[in-house]
Parts: structure tokens; C-alpha cells; sequence
């Protein structure tokens, strides 16, 4: 018996383990994208393809690559850029995890999913030595050689850089650089004064809404909410249809009666 028990301890951590195990899916490559994990070779990236907690993901020139996370949560990275998925666990049944990407270099954009959105504090990016928090965000962040830009299309971000953060709202960028004092104002106004290699970065997420959009952002890959809900409009659709004909069987002898009704009964 008591092996037993211990084996039934056992299966229930393991399954535990594995309900908090995500990642996310490539829904979309262009040019050459590859993965690696932990000290390995990188190896080719495609669409379809999945990433977990551990895995760098790397763009080359002319390259960008959209994926979508079990929470919803979408990321898009434009050309030469690294991104480790430092962080990710995300529980289905209670809608719960952690998220923490580090982007290392190049540009990226992130649409938080359902562990944004409900538990915010939840969520962090960083980008060379800049962390950033979010509070149910879209933002796009670039950076190279130290510098930072963050801008904010929806939602509220702090990033924290050098001991100061700063909460930048919708509508709103930063542009932050070792040792100068932080710039804020429109994207455009922060990366008239950024490298061009930032500026490029933000400039390549243009060509990416599409993708992103079609990424379907903010809800949960069929599967999981996915596939309940559909059960559920299935099942209202059903309850809807017996109702209906009901209705229409209760309609007929009525219609019948009137001597000209038809079979709804009108």
C-alpha cells in the first residue's frame, strides 16, 4: 500500500508539472528562423513548429517570426533578433502562470494573453538591462547596444532602467541609454533621436500586422478555452434547436386549426 501511495504521489506531481509546461506555437515565419535550446545547436524554426520555457529564438536578415502562446499571448519579432523564453508556465484549468521573455537584441512586439490580463504582475519582458511590467499591454520594444525603446499602443507599461522606472501610457514611448538621462514623447519623437538599428527594428513591425492579426491575439489556441467554448455555443445551439422545434411541433396542430395557418402556426 504504501508503494502504492507513493506512486500515486508521484503521478499526481507529474501531472501537475505537465499542466504548468507551455509554450508556444510559430503561427507564422519569413526568412530564416531557427531555436536554441540551452547549449545545443540551433536548428530550423517553422511554422507549426513549438518553443518552450528555455528556448532562444533568433531571426535572421530579412527574417521575422510570429508566435502565439497557450495563454493567448502573442509575440512578433522582426529581423536579426534573439528572444529567450526565459519564463513561461501557464495552467489551463485555472488560467494562471508566469511569463518572463528577455529580448537580447532586434525588435519585438507582445500582446499579452489571459496571465496579462488577469494577473498582470505576472507578466515581464526584458530588454538588455531595462525590465519592463505591463498592465493588459500591446507594446513593441527594440533594443541594441544597450539602448531601449518601449513604445505602448494599448494598456500601461513600466519599464525600469538604471534604478528609475518610468509608466509609460498608451500612445506613449521611451527611449532609454546607459548613462544619459531617459527620453519620452510619440514613437516618433523617441526614435528621431534613436540608433538606426532600433529605428529599423520598430520600423519592420509594420510589415508583421497582418501576421499578428491573423495570430488571432489574446485568446487561448483551440484546444483549451478554445475548444470549451465552442462546446459551449455548440451546446446553446443545441438547447436553442430542441427549443425551436418545440416551439414548431406545439405550432402545427394550431396552425392546422386555424384552417389556413401554416406549419409555425402564423
Amino acid at each position: 500500500m504504501k508503494k502504492l501511495s507513493v506512486f500515486l504521489a508521484l503521478l499526481a506531481l507529474f501531472f501537475a508539472d505537465l499542466a504548468l509546461a507551455a509554450g508556444a506555437v510559430i503561427t507564422s515565419t519569413t526568412g530564416t528562423v531557427s531555436v536554441q535550446t540551452g547549449q545545443a545547436s540551433a536548428r530550423p524554426l517553422r511554422t507549426g513548429d513549438q518553443v518552450a520555457q528555455g528556448d532562444t529564438i533568433i531571426t535572421g536578415a530579412n527574417s521575422a517570426a510570429v508566435m502565439k502562446f497557450d495563454d493567448g499571448q502573442v509575440v512578433a519579432m522582426t529581423a536579426n533578433s534573439r528572444m529567450q523564453v526565459t519564463n513561461y508556465q501557464y495552467n489551463p484549468q485555472t488560467e494562471s502562470g508566469n511569463v518572463l521573455l528577455s529580448l537580447v537584441t532586434g525588435g519585438m512586439r507582445a500582446i499579452t494573453g489571459l496571465i496579462g490580463r488577469r494577473s498582470p504582475n505576472q507578466v515581464a519582458y526584458r530588454a538588455a538591462t531595462a525590465t519592463i511590467g505591463i498592465r493588459g499591454t500591446d507594446v513593441t520594444i527594440a533594443t541594441a547596444d544597450g539602448n531601449v525603446v518601449m513604445s505602448v499602443t494599448s494598456g500601461v507599461a513600466a519599464l525600469t532602467f538604471q534604478g528609475v522606472t518610468l509608466v509609460i501610457n498608451a500612445g506613449e514611448a521611451v527611449l532609454v541609454r546607459p548613462g544619459q538621462p531617459a527620453i519620452r514623447g510619440t514613437l516618433a519623437q523617441v526614435l528621431a533621436q534613436a540608433p538606426p538599428a532600433i529605428q529599423q527594428a520598430v520600423a519592420q513591425q509594420a510589415a508583421l500586422i497582418a501576421a499578428v492579426t491573423n495570430a488571432n491575439p489574446g485568446q487561448p489556441p483551440q484546444g483549451q478555452q478554445g475548444q470549451q467554448g465552442q462546446q459551449g455555443q455548440q451546446g446553446d445551439q443545441g438547447q436553442q434547436g430542441q427549443g425551436n422545434q418545440g416551439q414548431q411541433g406545439q405550432g402545427g396542430p394550431q396552425g392546422g386549426g386555424g384552417g389556413g395557418g401554416n406549419a409555425s402556426g402564423s
